[in-house]
C-alpha cells in the first residue's frame, strides 16, 4: 500500500497501533486506508469520535480493504458506513484499480482542501466587510449628527434674526417715542429760559435722564438686531485698552484683579471704537457680577488666522481677526443658560440687577462688524470671546457720524444757522412737530415733507440743507432719498437721522451726515454745521 501511495506522490504515515491511528485523523491528513483486520483493532466509538470532530468542510476519505466475501459480510457494511466517506475495496485488489481508488479519494479531498481555503478567505472578507460596515455606520452617524447640528444651527440662526427684527422694529417706534419727549424737554428748556422755574427744571431734568435711559435701552436692542449705523474705522486696540485700563479697574472693585493682556504687534481692527468700548465693558461687568466673592478676570488679545484646527466656534469665518477674549472665574453656564445667553432680555442676574442685554448688544456688535462672539463656559468659568476682522490699509466710515456736540444750548447753534432753509423729510407727524419746533428754536425756515416723493418735488435750489428721516413709506427710504438728493445737487449738505436702519450697510456708500435718535436740538445743530461746512455751504440771507 506504501508503493501505491508513493506513486501516487502522496507520503504514506503507517501505524502500527489504535493510538497512533487516532492521532493521525486530523485536519491535514488526506485520507485514511485501514484494514479490516486493523479497524477490528480500534474502539469503534473512539474512531468515530475522531472522524466526526472534523470542521464541517473536512469529510475524510477512508479506504476500507476488506477481506473477501463471508457470512455476516453486510452487518459488516452497515458499521462501516457509520465512518462517513468510506470506500470498501475487497481484497484482493489489483494494484492499477487500487491507485484509481487512492487517486480518486485524493482528488475528494484536495477539493475539500479548495473549501477549507475558500471559507478561510471569505472570513477575512467577513471580517473585513464588517470593519468597513462599522466604519461606514460611524461616519454616517457623524454626517447624522453633524447635519442635526447644522439643521439646529441654521433655526436657531433663524430664530434669533427674526427676534432681531422684532427687536429692531421695536427699538424704531420706541426711539420715536423717545424722540417726543426728549425733543419736547429741550424746547420747553428754550421757552422757559428767561424765566427759570427751579421745580420745573427739576421735573425737565427726571424727564430728560429717564429718556437717556430709554435711549441707552434702544441702542442696546439695535445693537442686537443689528440695525444700528456704525462709525466703522481703524482701531488701534493696543492704545484703546490703555484708555480703557483705568475705567476697567474702577468697574470691578477692590475685590477682582483684572489683568490686561496685549501682545506686542497686534492687528488693528475695523469696528465701532464706542461701541467696541461698550461690548468689553458691558463684558467686564458680566464677569464681575458672576465673582461676588472676588477672584480674577482676564482681557486678552492675539491675532488669529482662522478657521483654527479644533476651535468649532469660528469654523465658519476666514481670513485674519483680532481675538478679545474675557475670562472670569465664577460658576459657569450649564448647557441651558448658555443656549440662551446672547438672547435679549435673558439674564440670570436677580430682578433689578441686570436688563439682559449685555451680551445681546456685544453678538450684534460683533456680526454687525463683519466679526463673530461665542462662549466657552464649564464650572471653572467663563470665556467670552469677540473676533473682529482685520483693518488692512486705509479703513474709515464714509456716512459721516455728527461728534458729541460742544454747544451748550439751542441758542449757540441758532447763531451761525439762522435764516437758513432747512427740508425736513420726516413720516412720524408728532416727531415733525418736535423737529419744526427745534428748527424754530434754531431761526431756521422749514420746508416740510412726509417722504421721499414728496421731498424729490420740492425746488432745491431754495434749500440750503436737508434732515431725513431713514425708514419711510414710499418709493424710497432716506438712504434712497439721500443719493437721489445727491444726484439733483452734490453740494446740497444732507443729514440723515434714525434709530433703526435696516441695511445698516447701505450707509458706507453715502457721503452724508448722520444722527442717531432720539437727538437733541444741539446735535441737529451740530450735525447741520459740520455739513454744511464740509460742502462748503455758507448761509446767505432769504
Amino acid at each position: 500500500m506504501a508503493s501505491v501511495l508513493e506513486g501516487c506522490e502522496v507520503a504514506a504515515h503507517v501505524c502500527g497501533s489504535p493510538e497512533q491511528l487516532y492521532r493521525a485523523v486530523n485536519d491535514d491528513a488526506l485520507l485514511l486506508v485501514i484494514t479490516e483486520e486493523g479497524l477490528a483493532q480500534c474502539d469503534a466509538r473512539l474512531l468515530l469520535a475522531r472522524i466526526r470532530a472534523q470542521p464541517a468542510w473536512s469529510n475524510i476519505p477512508v479506504i476500507v480493504l476488506a477481506a473477501s466475501a463471508r457470512a455476516g459480510h453486510g452487518e459488516r457494511l452497515k458499521r462501516l458506513a457509520q465512518l462517513g466517506n468510506v470506500t470498501v475495496i475487497s481484497r484482493p485488489i489489483a494494484r492499477e484499480a487500487m491507485a484509481m481508488a487512492v487517486g480518486s479519494a485524493l482528488h475528494s479531498r484536495q477539493l475539500q482542501f479548495k473549501l477549507r481555503d475558500q471559507l478561510t478567505e471569505l472570513g477575512r472578507y467577513s471580517v473585513e466587510l464588517e470593519r468597513r460596515v462599522d466604519e461606514r455606520s460611524a461616519a454616517l452617524a457623524r454626517e447624522v449628527d453633524e447635519r442635526k447640528r447644522i439643521e439646529a444651527a441654521l433655526l436657531e440662526s433663524r430664530r434669533l434674526e427674526s427676534l432681531g427684527r422684532l427687536t429692531g422694529g421695536i427699538a424704531h417706534d420706541f426711539n420715536n417715542m423717545l424722540q417726543v419727549v426728549s425733543g419736547g424737554v429741550q424746547l420747553l428748556r428754550a421757552l422757559t429760559a428767561a424765566a427759570p422755574d427751579p421745580r420745573l427744571q427739576r421735573t425737565l431734568d427726571s424727564i430728560e435722564r429717564a429718556s437717556g435711559h430709554g435711549a441707552k435701552l434702544t441702542q442696546q436692542l439695535l445693537a442686537y438686531g443689528r440695525r444700528q449705523a456704525l462709525s466703522a474705522s481703524a482701531v488701534d486696540l493696543n492704545e484703546r485698552m490703555q484708555d480703557m485700563a483705568v475705567l476697567l479697574r474702577h468697574t470691578v472693585g477692590r475685590e477682582i484683579r483684572l489683568t490686561i493682556e496685549v501682545p506686542d504687534g497686534l492687528w488693528p481692527v475695523r469696528a465701532d471704537a464706542t461701541q467696541l468700548e461698550m461690548a468689553v465693558l458691558n463684558l467686564v461687568l458680566n464677569a464681575r457680577d458672576a465673582m461676588p466673592d472676588g477672584g480674577q478676570i482676564t482681557l486678552s488679545l492675539r491675532n488669529c488666522t482662522l478657521p483654527e484646527a479644533g476651535n468649532r466656534d469660528t469654523a465658519s469665518l476666514r481670513g485674519d481677526y483680532v481675538c478679545i477674549a474675557l475670562s472670569d472665574q465664577g460658576c459657569g453656564m450649564d448647557k441651558a443658560t448658555l443656549g440662551q445667553a446672547f438672547e435679549p432680555f435673558f439674564t440670570t442676574k436677580a430682578m433689578g440687577k441686570g436688563t439682559g442685554l449685555g451680551l445681546s448688544q456685544v453678538q450684534g456688535f460683533a456680526t454687525q462688524s463683519g466679526g463673530h462672539a461665542f462662549i466657552q463656559s464649564d464650572p471653572n468659568g467663563t470665556t467670552v470671546s469677540i473676533l473682529l476682522p482685520r483693518c488692512i490699509g486705509r479703513d474709515g466710515a464714509t456716512a459721516a457720524t455728527a461728534p458729541a456736540p460742544q454747544l451748550d444750548d439751542l441758542a449757540a447753534g441758532s447763531i451761525r444757522l439762522h435764516g437758513l432753509t432747512v427740508l425736513c423729510v420726516e413720516d412720524d407727524p408728532l416727531v415733525a412737530e418736535v423737529a419744526a419746533g427745534i428748527f424754530d428754536v434754531l431761526g431756521m425756515k422749514l420746508i416740510a415733507a412726509a417722504n421721499a416723493d414728496e421731498a424729490l418735488e420740492v425746488d432745491l435750489d431754495g434749500v440750503d440743507a436737508v434732515l431725513s428721516d431713514v425708514m419711510m413709506p414710499g418709493s424710497m427710504d432716506g438712504i434712497g432719498l439721500a443719493a437721489a438728493l445727491r444726484r439733483a445737487r452734490p453740494d446740497l449738505p444732507v443729514v440723515l437721522a434714525s434709530g433703526y436702519i435696516s441695511s445698516p450697510e447701505r450707509l458706507q456708500s453715502l457721503d452724508v451726515g448722520f444722527v442717531q435718535k432720539p437727538y437733541s436740538g444741539a446735535h441737529i445743530s451740530a450735525a447741520l454745521l459740520r455739513e454744511i461746512a464740509r460742502m462748503g455751504q455758507r448761509s446767505r440771507p432769504r
